[in-house]
This record gives C-alpha cells, sequence and structure tokens, in this order.
C-alpha cells in the first residue's frame, strides 16, 4: 500500500527526478506553472478497490514505481485542469505493502478522518463508495480489522473496478478508460501439457466436483481466487460456470481464496504437487505483463521462474506477445469473451448536475480528461492495459451505469 507518507515522499522526489516519457514530461510541465501552499495530497481523490489495476493507478497517482519493482522511471500524477486547481489522485492498494487481500486490514485515506476496513477487490471497492455515498457506514464482509461498520462519508471519491456494474441503476457511473483480459497461469512441471487450453476444457475443471480433470494426460487441479475478485468473477463469466460450482471445485482441489493476481501465492501450491498433476488458476493479464515488465511490485517472480506462465487459450494464443518487455496481444484482449474493459467508478451525482465535481470530470470524464490523453494512455499500455478501440467503448465514457 502506498501510504500517505510514501505519497509525499515519492511527489518530492518525481518533481526532480529526470523524467522519461511523454506523459511525464507534460505533467511535469503543467506542475511547474503554479505553486500550492500545502502537499497535493491534503486535497487529493482517495480511490480504493481493484487489485486488477492498483499498479497503473499507482504510476498515475505518482506513487509508483515501488520497491521491490523497477525503478528505471518515476511517473509524475496525472491531474485535473488549471481551472479546477490541478487536483490529484490517491490510490490506495487492496492489500498493504508485504500483506495480503485475504488479510487487508484498516486504512486510513484522509487527514483526520477515520480507519476503516480496506476495501481488498472491485466488488469490495464498489461497496465501500456506495456506503460514501449513503452515509450507511462500511464493513469488509471477512476479515474485518474494525468488526463495526465504519462512516466513510468524504473519504472515498472513487472505485477501481475490473468490470462493469452488477445490477441497474444510476448511482454510480462506471468511467472507462482501458482494456483488460482474463488470463489463466498454467503449471505443468515444464511438459508443454498445458500450453494450450481450451474453453471446453475449462468449463468441465471448474465444474468437476473433485476439482480436478484429465487434460492431456495429467491430472488438473483448478485453483480460485478470493470470492469476489475480478479474476474470479470474469474466469466464471468466459466459461460458463457460476460461482458455487467452481467454488465447489476448488474447494474440493484444496486451492481456493488464493491472493488474486500473485502467480507466487498460486505457485506455492502448484509447485508441491507431483510430476503429473498440474494446476490452473485465473489472473488479470495487465497485472501479471505489469509484474514481468517491472512497473509494478512483482508478485509473480517465484512462479515465472519455475515455469509457470499464462496459457493460450483456443484460437487465440496467449495473451501477451514478446518478452522483456511483454506487451499486450490485440487479438486476445479484444475477444468479447475474455477480454473486458476496465473503470473508473465515480458517484453519478458527481460528475452531473447541482454537485457536479469539475476538478474529478477533467481527471476522468470524457476522452480529453487527464487519464485518457495520449500521454497517460501510453503509460497505461506500459502496465499491461490496451487503450479501447470504438468497438469496446470511448475512453471516459458516462454511458455505463449501476447500483453495485
Amino acid at each position: 500500500m502506498r501510504s500517505l507518507i510514501r505519497l509525499r515522499s515519492l511527489r518530492v522526489a518525481t518533481a526532480v527526478a529526470v523524467v522519461s516519457g511523454t506523459a511525464g514530461l507534460a505533467t511535469l510541465t503543467a506542475l511547474t506553472t503554479s505553486a500550492q501552499a500545502d502537499p497535493s495530497f491534503v486535497s487529493a481523490y482517495a480511490g480504493v478497490g481493484a487489485d486488477v489495476t492498483q499498479d497503473v493507478y499507482a504510476g498515475v497517482s505518482g506513487a509508483s514505481p515501488a520497491p521491490p519493482a523497477s525503478t528505471s522511471n518515476f511517473y509524475l500524477p496525472i491531474h485535473s485542469s488549471g481551472a479546477t486547481n490541478n487536483k490529484t489522485i490517491d490510490s490506495f492498494d487492496a492489500a498493504p505493502a508485504g500483506g495480503t487481500t485475504l488479510n487487508p486490514g484498516c486504512v486510513t485515506t484522509k487527514l483526520g478522518g477515520p480507519s476503516f476496513d480496506r476495501p481488498n477487490s472491485t466488488t469490495a471497492g464498489i461497496a465501500a463508495l456506495l456506503a460514501a455515498v449513503s452515509g450507511t457506514g462500511w464493513q469488509n464482509t471477512s476479515a474485518s480489522c474494525t468488526n463495526a461498520l465504519v462512516n466513510v462519508t468524504g473519504q472515498i471519491d472513487f472505485a477501481r473496478a475490473a468490470r462493469g456494474p452488477k445490477s441497474s441503476g444510476a448511482t454510480l457511473t462506471f468511467v472507462p478508460f482501458a482494456r483488460d483480459a482474463l488470463g489463466v497461469i498454467k503449471f505443468d512441471h515444464g511438459t508443454g501439457h498445458l500450453g494450450t487450453l481450451t474453453t471446453a476444457q475449462l468449463t468441465a475443471l471448474y465444474s468437476s466436483s473433485t476439482g480436478t480433470s484429465t487434460i492431456n494426460g495429467d491430472t488438473v487441479f483448478a485453483c480460485l481466487t478470493i470470492s469476489g475478485s475480478t479474476p474470479r468473477s470474469n474466469l466464471e463469466a468466459a466459461i460458463g460456470v457460476s460461482d458455487a460450482t467452481a467454488n465447489t471445485a476448488a474447494n474440493a482441489a484444496g486451492c481456493n481464496n488464493i491472493q488474486q493476481n500473485s502467480g507466487d501465492n498460486f505457485y506455492t501450491f502448484a509447485s508441491a504437487l507431483p510430476a503429473g498433476s498440474d494446476a490452473v488458476i485465473p489472473i488479470s493479464s495487465g497485472s501479471w505483463i505489469s509484474q514481468a515488465n517491472g512497473v509494478a511490485v512483482d508478485r509473480s517472480s517465484a512462479a515465472r521462474t519455475g515455469g509457470a506462465d499464462l496459457a493460450a487459450i483456443d484460437a487465440l494464443g496467449k495473451p501477451y506477445t514478446g518478452s522483456a518487455p511483454e506487451v499486450p496481444s490485440t487479438t486476445y484482449y479484444q475477444s468479447t469473451q475474455y477480454g473486458y474493459n476496465v473503470y473508473t467508478v465515480l458517484p453519478t451525482s458527481k460528475i452531473t448536475g447541482f454537485t457536479k465535481d469539475a476538478a474529478l470530470v477533467s481527471l476522468f470524464v470524457g476522452n480529453t480528461s487527464s487519464l485518457c490523453a495520449a500521454g497517460e494512455q501510453s503509460l497505461v499500455n506500459t502496465f499491461g492495459f490496451d487503450s479501447l478501440t470504438v468497438s469496446e467503448g470511448t475512453c471516459g465514457s458516462t454511458t455505463t451505469t449501476g447500483n453495485s
């Protein structure tokens, strides 16, 4: 987690660092045109939620890279327009530094604000944002550090989401800014037996009451990430299996509720299996790529070194091409079955009508917003996400709304 102290120190560092990349230079130029009496985090917008996009938001908030990620590049924070006082964002990870999403603990997002359960997934982030809007109080459904509802009104301004809305309504607006794809990590002891998987094979595996299936002569175990995590829900949607059925399979396999987007946590289980027994687990392709490229904290280095990799799916191939750096495969990401948009979720009341927040709009809304600008989209690509095509939606669009 990038704490307020770390955010302050990084922003001071980045202001004097030699910056590479168009986005960084553009931001530096803008920041030198005005000054503030207080550090920017005092008035910054606070975001929580998806593990999938926490690293790219760390980049655009000026809090990346974080050790032990690469320190060859430093990213300056996006900011709203000069007319809206150049406001910036703080993005709080789904797990604390050195911790896990299974035990996320508490977080404080604003100076003088309360300590509350850290939202540890897309679903939790959206629920916490809704609580901030309604004033009903927020408590995580599992691993609560407060064991009580906490009023988070004014403490959360946006949520990171790696899925669209689950229910209809207009309380929240899901603003797309890029595209990710569901990947499947496979570990097959280097045999290559799981180099290519089919949707039909994955459906059978995650529908199995034993949590295992025979693929190319090997016994394959079905692993799942934590309940409510985006890789888990996106896998279930892609292969047409309910969460209850997949949960039964993963429990039977003894490989359920693994920290999301951590190849190493999966590898701990998979590498202990005997030869001829393999395992798979869903992951965000963008997260895998950003970790491999050294721009995010690498939670998959041991797995990668041990031979785990993303499988090719059907005729789509692998989700990435190349190595050092890995590059998203446009063909894979554009799949309507395995590709999906990622969003900044905002209270609808803050981007329309009498309570409209012009700075928040300047940051995220519209294809000329800060996050949709060409320079920032280049940074988004570096973190393993594809920019949106016309068929996938317009960056900054406000046409997608929902209540959860």
